[in-house]
């Protein structure tokens, strides 16, 4: 038997997007925000992904200075700074040192990588779409690095193993893949 969803929980069932952190800024400046509405709208070149963020967020700020940012992929690891950057706003501390994260120089943005995060994108918006509470970015992914023995063309999950948000504190692992089989 199915229930009815209340509209303004409906998001859920469509959500856990994988959990990034996302920097903006620049290596004088920087900012993290811990971020999980984006998805991937074109797997070819270029790659394009589509964050939503709120208009009342610093990072926002941040972003439309130069119009870049990184998307940084962090493991199960990082759960407490992931939660941490995720509930403070960056105005008025620096939150790569009270998250405990490092920020390091990127390889064609401006805004910094985030050093314990096992893959980076780094990303220049390209269009924005002004949306009510939210704007939809869609970034153009201008590099992509990620740790090789995580990655090789898709995410190890037994050797990497990426969060999902659940809502308010609670976060979800990826933790093994399954391969599904086509009948014939």
């Amino acid at each position: 038997m199915k229930k009815e969803v209340e509209l303004h929980k409906a998001k859920w069932l469509v959500e856990p997007g994988c959990v990034v952190l996302v920097t903006s800024g620049s290596m004088d400046n920087p900012n993290v925000m811990t971020f999980s509405w984006q998805t991937p709208v074109n797997s070819a070149d270029p790659c394009l992904i589509v964050l939503a963020i709120s208009h009342l967020r610093y990072s926002y700020e941040l972003i439309k200075q130069n119009k870049e940012l990184v998307i940084n992929v962090p493991g199960a690891e990082l759960l407490d700074q992931i939660h941490f950057a995720g509930c403070v706003t960056g105005r008025g501390i620096y939150k790569f040192k009270e998250a405990g994260l490092t920020a390091i120089a990127a390889g064609v943005v401006e805004p910094p990588l985030v050093k314990e995060c096992a893959a980076h994108l780094e990303c220049r918006v390209a269009e924005t779409f002004e949306m009510q509470s939210h704007d939809l970015l869609v970034c153009e992914v201008v590099r992509a690095v990620a740790e090789a023995d995580f990655f090789d063309g898709e995410w190890i999950p037994e050797k990497f193993q990426t969060l999902h948000y659940l809502g308010a504190n609670k976060y979800g692992l990826m933790t093994r893949m399954v391969e599904a089989h086509r009948k014939k």
